[in-house]
């Protein structure tokens, strides 16, 4: 018997062995190379310090570039990994080569990793996928990618600036689902304490919001606060670089204030959703037009509700195209907001942002990510969100500024209301400001 369960211990560590192994060779500039994995409980894999004491799976990398693909081209390659699962589960990325520690990915509330390794040798990389301890999931599937990344052209020389896409909401719901640092009210079930108590909140209209930077620049943005206070608000400046790399501008693009439910300091006016009635069968529900977008016809609607300008800690959450090219290593870690990059004992300097190629989410169990909807009847609605509604940013193009989706809202009389989201729609329908 006894040997028979060493045999069998034997058989799973050599399948989670088996499982932990892969490998590929990046060639050339165009074609990257992809794989995908699932750490879970049997992957012990203890090969470097950071897999110790947690589940680990590995992949190897060849690196065999055809010769001068770096000349007069600084860039490199990027290693990035794109995950699932609940929320709050969490990977680390780490990137070995000949028993040294490259690079690293190991912020929090994200659901993708991406670093750089600049003007990358030919040779084996070991790229390790970690599981977080402190995430729901037992097991976390994964998709792991390589490929050359080069910077935007130096010339001509020029501000390298953001560009906002407002994408599609991907959540909908009338339940809080509940977070560490607030409580729902037990009055208005469908709110958090601090909504009801702040803002008047009653029946919430819960769902995420989601900014990607599409752009050649990071969107940028630096405040400062006297050392060790927490003021209320503060200046907040959009740093804008140029391409050729000479010099940078700061620019004063509105403010940042504290917000006590989080714990940190967001930007302010950072985005504003509004809800808009329609007809099942797509008629004007009066003579409101709605502006033409994404190459569709425009319907009419009517203004239901206009929603709180929101604001957001800025920060690289997830990549925007998954497998595109055009996007940079992860920058800007949540919560950055949280804790100052630098201080000279005078001043505690503060930086937030989204990286090109990236988004930032705020998910719809977060607290004000909602609408307040008392009232508001049975229908088919649109739900719009722009950023930047003060326009108070600097960007190359704000025609992408909008997003929209159809939903339909249920039994809303009643304590068994719902909503579903029925698709996309056109963007931008309109402007609550």
């Amino acid at each position: 018997m006894l040997r028979i369960i060493a045999i069998s211990t034997l058989i799973v560590l050599m399948n989670a062995q088996a499982r932990a192994a892969g490998a590929g060779t990046l060639k050339n500039t165009v074609h990257p190379v992809l794989w995908s994995g699932s750490v879970g409980p049997a992957d012990l894999l203890n090969e470097i310090p950071e897999c110790a004491n947690t589940r680990c799976e590995r992949f190897d990398l060849t690196v065999d570039l055809p010769g001068g693909v770096w000349n007069n081209k600084p860039g490199g390659v990027q290693v990035a990994i794109h995950w699932g699962g609940q929320a709050f589960d969490n990977l680390r990325l780490y990137v070995y080569r000949g028993g040294v520690r490259l690079a690293a990915g190991e912020g929090i509330i994200s659901v993708a990793h991406s670093v750089l390794l600049p003007m990358a040798a030919d040779g084996l990389y070991r790229i390790y996928v970690a599981w977080d301890p402190d995430s729901p999931s037992q097991s976390i599937p994964y998709q792991g990618l390589a490929e050359v990344e080069y910077p935007p052209n130096p010339h001509p020389a020029r501000p390298l600036l953001p560009d906002f896409s407002v994408l599609p909401q991907r959540n909908l719901s009338f339940d809080p689902g509940g977070i560490f640092f607030d409580t729902i009210s037990a009055q208005y079930p469908t709110c958090y304490e601090t909504e009801v108590q702040e803002e008047g909140a009653r029946l919430c209209l819960r769902f995420d919001q989601n900014f990607g930077n599409i752009g050649e620049g990071a969107m940028d943005l630096r405040f400062a606060l006297p050392h060790g206070q927490t003021p209320p608000l503060a200046n907040a400046y959009q740093r804008i670089y140029w391409s050729d790399g000479s010099h940078f501008q700061d620019r004063l693009a509105g403010q940042v204030e504290f917000h006590a439910a989080h714990g940190h300091y967001h930007f302010r006016s950072f985005g504003l959703s509004s809800l808009w009635r329609i007809n099942a069968d797509g008629a004007k529900a009066d003579s409101q037009p709605l502006r033409k977008g994404s190459g569709r016809r425009a319907i009419g609607a009517k203004l239901t509700r206009t929603g709180r300008k929101v604001s957001f800690c800025m920060a690289d959450i997830d990549i925007v195209f998954w497998g595109r090219k055009g996007d940079g290593p992860r920058t800007y870690n949540a919560p950055d907001c949280l804790a100052p990059a630098s201080s000279d004992g005078v001043f505690d300097y503060f930086q937030q942002g989204i990286t090109s190629g990236w988004m930032d989410i705020y998910d719809w169990y977060l607290p004000d990510q909602y609408m307040e909807v008392s009232g508001v009847p049975d229908g088919i609605y649109l739900l719009q969100t722009e950023a930047d509604p003060d326009q108070l940013l600097v960007e190359s193009d704000r025609s992408n500024d909008c997003g929209a989706v159809y939903i339909r809202l249920s039994n809303m009389a009643s304590s068994t209301r719902s909503a579903q989201i029925l698709g996309p729609a056109p963007a931008c329908a309109g402007t609550a400001r």
